[in-house]
């Protein structure tokens, strides 16, 4: 009789153990590290504008001349660290990526990654429009927009560094840090105060990235 029921508990524990569905846990989804800064004495004032800043994000957008083939479409890109609370905010633009646009709307991977690469382009010149070079627009505290000028008589200089591509399921990065010095002179916005038609930007500094 007792072989008996240890036979019977053994077949239930099989048949309970059978029974238990094991879990499969996905491995965690890989997601890009976008951090982003901006610091830099303006018109004598030290600036900084930061995730703990109040309300301030990095937004990447670009600006696209889509054509039909043969000819290259095109696109410029923008990184903008800006607040819905506060007014005053840093914007750069680069440009500009040329593509066949038989193949989709967007470059390829590889075309946007080379972009950020080259030489020219970590070292670009200061141009008005940004479809040949650098762009700093400024935003002040009262709404005054300055932007920087391809003619400028003052010293002015750019570098990218720390470039690195990387991809997740949200899309295709660049990311970067800039640093600069220029003046940017008053272009619209709120009129400007009196004898502010330029501010001198030293030290500027803007870690960020562009998307594809």
């Amino acid at each position: 009789m007792r072989k008996l029921y240890f036979i019977l508990f053994v077949l239930t524990s099989i048949t309970v153990v059978s029974c238990i569905k094991h879990e499969i846990i996905p491995a965690p989804e890989y997601t890009v590290d976008l951090s982003y800064s901006f610091s830099g004495i303006i018109d004598g004032t030290k600036v900084n504008f930061t995730a703990d800043s109040v309300g301030y994000v990095c937004t990447p957008t670009q600006e696209k001349n889509l054509v039909s083939p043969p000819q290259l479409s095109s696109a410029i890109f923008y990184t903008t660290i800006s607040s819905q609370t506060e007014i005053a905010s840093i914007q750069i633009g680069l440009g500009q990526i040329s593509w066949d646009r038989t193949n989709g709307d967007d470059p390829s991977v590889d075309a946007f990654k080379s972009f950020f690469t080259q030489t020219s382009n970590a070292f670009p010149n200061y141009n008005d429009n940004c479809s040949s070079g650098f762009r700093v627009t400024y935003t002040d505290d009262n709404g005054a927009i300055y932007k920087s000028s391809e003619i400028s008589t003052n010293y002015q200089d750019i570098k990218f560094t720390n470039i690195k591509q990387d991809s997740d399921a949200t899309g295709d990065y660049s990311k970067y840090t800039c640093t600069f010095n220029c003046y940017v002179y008053y272009d619209s916005g709120t009129p400007m105060v009196t004898g502010k038609d330029s501010l001198k930007i030293q030290m500027g500094k803007l870690k960020g990235w562009f998307k594809k």
